[in-house]
Parts: structure tokens; sequence; C-alpha cells
């Protein structure tokens, strides 16, 4: 019988099925009839919906990065107060990095070990939203003098998900070290304080301006030629 071509709510299934296996044994040693198995899905529709194995780890790296980002109903809410709303950002942030520790673990394994090629990068829609709602705050924040200036929300970003991620990516460690349990009940509502308290103190403290703009700076996007090229010649 003939492979029946998935619809996109199966593909769906499987790239979540397949972001777990592809977060516990790495992408190498990760078989393609492994992936069909846990998918339920055969070789050959693999290849036919994603490409290959390769394309198939994409999606689900593209996943685990939306499984991490906050819900629409979070991202569309505007708030009076902007201390409340960056509260409830942090909050929402950390809540979905503690229930998707797939994702986490994938996300750190393409750091530690990159399967995609150097200038590949992912951009989902959502970190363009997570990014816009910050923004929206921060400048609310600073406007009324509440949040001091010369934060970006890129800044806010990256030192929000340095903390959600060291959970998972370092609780035996730091067990073994300091004997705190990161994955007791008692010490991860303390790493969500914890994580909301830093970021709001990084915001209201007196610290003096820097002169610069923010922490971070992104890098320019790369310019693009005018015109076209046809047998050498630029038009």
């Amino acid at each position: 019988m003939a492979d029946t071509i998935p619809s996109a709510p199966e593909a769906e299934a499987a790239a979540a099925s397949a972001l777990e296996v592809f977060a516990r044994h790495g992408y190498e040693a990760t078989k393609l009839q492994t992936l069909a198995d846990a998918t339920g899905m055969s070789k050959r529709m693999i290849h036919y919906h994603f490409g290959d194995k390769r394309g198939l780890y994409r999606a689900c790296l593209t996943r685990a990065i939306h499984l991490l980002t906050p819900p629409q109903e979070v991202l569309n809410r505007s708030y009076a107060v902007p201390v409340e709303g960056m509260r409830r950002f942090v909050d929402a942030i950390f809540h979905r990095f503690l229930h998707n520790p797939g994702a986490v673990r994938l996300v750190l394994r393409e750091n530690l070990d990159p399967v995609l090629a150097e200038g590949d990068t992912l951009k989902p829609h959502e970190l363009s939203e997570v990014l816009l709602h910050l923004e929206r705050i921060l400048l609310l924040g600073q406007d009324s003098g509440a949040f001091r200036p010369e934060v970006s929300a890129d800044d806010i970003l990256i030192m929000l998900c340095s903390l959600c991620l060291f959970r998972e990516g370092n609780h035996r460690t730091a067990h073994n070290l300091t004997q705190v349990d990161l994955r007791s009940q008692r010490n991860v509502e303390g790493m969500r304080r914890m994580a909301i308290d830093t970021v709001l103190a990084f915001l209201t403290s007196n610290i003096p301006p820097s002169g610069y703009g923010s922490y971070l700076e992104a890098e320019a996007a790369p310019e693009q030629e005018e015109g076209y090229e046809v047998d050498g010649a630029i038009y």
C-alpha cells in the first residue's frame, strides 16, 4: 500500500515527537529509522515532507523556539503599569522553559554541537513579536520613569533566557557543588521569583548612565547590492 501524504497537523505532530528524540540523543546519534519509529511516519514520508533528516531537525528546532516563546494572549496584552507587564512577561517565559524541557535541551545541543550551517539562521516570527512586546513595555516604563534608560529588549531577553536555561542545563552540577536541587518544587518556585526579581531590580535600579544605548548590540544587517548581475555586468 502506498504511503499516505501526511496532513499539516500530522507533520506537526511528527516534528513534536522527533524533537524529543533529537533532544535526548543528539543529531548524529539519531538514525532516520529511529525518527520514523518515533513519529509513526515512514522514512519516505519524512523525506517527502521535510526533505531529509536535517530538514526535520530544522523543523524541530523552529518548533523548540516556538515552544519557548510566550503565548499570544501574553504578547497581545497591553499594560498600563509597566512593572506589572514586565512581571507577567518574565513569569510567562519562565513557565515556557519549565514546561518544555525537551525544547530547552535541543536549543542547548544546537549551541554546543551545531548542526545548522553558519549563516543558516532561524528567524521565527514569534521572536519578532516577543521583542516588539518587550520594546512596548520598556518604552512605557522608561517614558514614565519607572525603568531606567540604556536597556534594550535584547538585553532583557538574553538576561532572562540565561536564567531560565540554567535550571535545565546545569542542575546536575549545581546539585553536586551546592546540594541545591533545582528540580525540587521549592527551588523551582525560588528560581521563578529570582528571575522576576532580577529583571525588575535591573530595570528599576539607580545605576548611573554609561553613555551606551544598551548593554548588547546586534550586528548590522548585511548590505544588499543594488541592481543585478548578468555576464559580469551590474544593472
